[in-house]
Formats: C-alpha cells, structure tokens, sequence
C-alpha cells in the first residue's frame, strides 16, 4: 500500500496515461525488431489504458487537472495514429482532444457555449475538414461536398451567433473575426479551388460588413452612412455591370474555370 499513496493517489490518471506511452514506446520498438508476439499485445493494452482515467477519474478522486487528462489521451491517439496510419486513432485523438478544450471551456467563467459558441463549435469543424481532406481519397464527390459546406456553415454561423448573443458595442472585435474567417475562407478556396470555401466566406464577410454598417447606423445613430452604403454599392454594381459589358469573354472565361473548381 505505500507504494500506492502521496503523489501515486493525487496524480494516478496522469501517471496511467505515462505507462500507456511507455506501453506504445516499448511496442514500436519490439515491432522494429519483428517481435510481432510483443509488440501486437503491448500496443493494444497501451491503447485501452486512456479508459482507465477517462472514467475511472469520476470515480476515484484525484489532483489531476481533467482537461490535461484528456489531452494526453488525444496525444497518445495521435501518436498511434501517425504509427499506425489508423483512422480509428485519428478520430479518437480529435475527440479527445476537442474534449479536452471543452472541459477547460467549461471551466472559465463567460465562456460558456451560450455565450461564445464560436470558441467551441470552430475547433471540431475545423477538425472535421482536416480530418476529411487527410482521408478524402476515402469520400466520394458526394461526402466531400458535404463536409465541406457543414463544416464551414459551423464555423461561419457560429462566429455570426457570437455577435447576435454578446453585441457589436460589448464586443467590438467580433465582427472583425468573423471577417477574418471569411478572408481566411476565401483564400482557401482560391488556393484549393474549392468553390464552397469560396461562395460561403464571400457571402459570410457581407455579413460582416453589414453587421458593422448596421451598428454604426442604428446603435450611434448615424444614419448618414445608410446613405454612404447605398451610394458605393450602387458604384459597384454600375461598375460591375460596366466591366462585364467591356470584358464580357474573360468574365464568362472566370465563370467556366469556376465551374472546373471542386465543389
């Protein structure tokens, strides 16, 4: 039992997932040297220890910090997967780890999912699209197309709830995030000739501007800008018109090579 008390009993889940990644250490290395009667067992075993702490934590208490619990276990899956080129560990290592940021969100006064969605809804999305381009010779045509629009309609709704739950006055940045995102989507579907990337983050940064035009012509009342705004949109659709009538082959040119883009 003295070997068991102290730092053992305050740091137990932490010290289970050390042996799991001595367990995977050990297993790589008897694999190297074709012990397959080692290695195979040793793996599997380091791969069902993260059980241990993830559910045994609610049970018996410990000093560990949940959310580091749950990191280590993402880390141990990552590690597996990239050994392994295992799908199973992939998935696995994403939702320990998004767990992970969830726990600790969960944790922080204000950053509740009411109150800022953005910051726990992003993370998995963006996990998602990783996870589908790194396995996309997996998906068809169909699946991809739909990944890639519900991921990013996540992530741009998400930012958007953001500004309506907590306000442009209280949180003047927020528009400017989702600003960012939606550049950052655009350049993406620029450089992967994705058109989804492309059609939402355009569609997304007019919401953006439109959020800050509002507040600046509702909140602070001044209404002047509604007429600003409508003038230069007004320009632009003249100009737009204008050049399409000037360059009317390499307009319809763009249109095609859009249409060649991956949806």
């Amino acid at each position: 039992p003295w070997l068991f008390s102290g730092f053992f009993t305050r740091m137990w889940p932490l010290i289970a997932m050390g042996i799991a990644f001595l367990g995977v250490g050990f297993s790589e290395y008897c694999r190297r040297r074709r012990q397959p009667i080692l290695s195979q067992p040793l793996e599997r075993s380091a791969a069902l220890i993260p059980i241990l702490p993830l559910l045994g934590f609610w049970v018996v208490p410990s000093e560990a910090n949940y959310a580091l619990v749950l990191l280590t276990v993402g880390a141990l899956y990552a590690v597996l997967a990239v050994l392994r080129k295992s799908l199973l560990f992939s998935i696995l290592a994403l939702l320990a780890a998004n767990a992970s940021l969830w726990r600790l969100l969960y944790t922080q006064e204000g950053l509740s999912l009411t109150e800022h969605p953005q910051l726990w809804l992003i993370p998995p999305a963006i996990c998602v699209l990783v996870a589908s381009y790194l396995n996309r010779q997996r998906l068809n045509a169909q699946q991809t197309t739909a990944v890639r629009y519900l991921s990013a309609i996540v992530i741009y709704a998400a930012s958007t709830a953001d500004i309506f739950l907590n306000g442009v006055a209280e949180a003047p940045w927020l528009p400017g995030v989702l600003a960012g995102l939606s550049l950052l989507g655009i350049f993406a579907g620029i450089v992967f000739r994705v058109r989804a990337f492309l059609f939402l983050g355009t569609t997304f940064l007019v919401v953006s501007l439109l959020t800050v035009i509002w507040y600046a012509a509702v909140e602070l009342d001044r209404t002047w800008i509604w007429w600003v705004s409508g003038i230069v949109t007004g320009i632009l659709i003249i100009a737009l018109f204008g050049l399409f009538e000037k360059k009317r082959d390499e307009v319809l040119r763009i249109v095609e090579n859009l249409k060649q883009w991956e949806s």
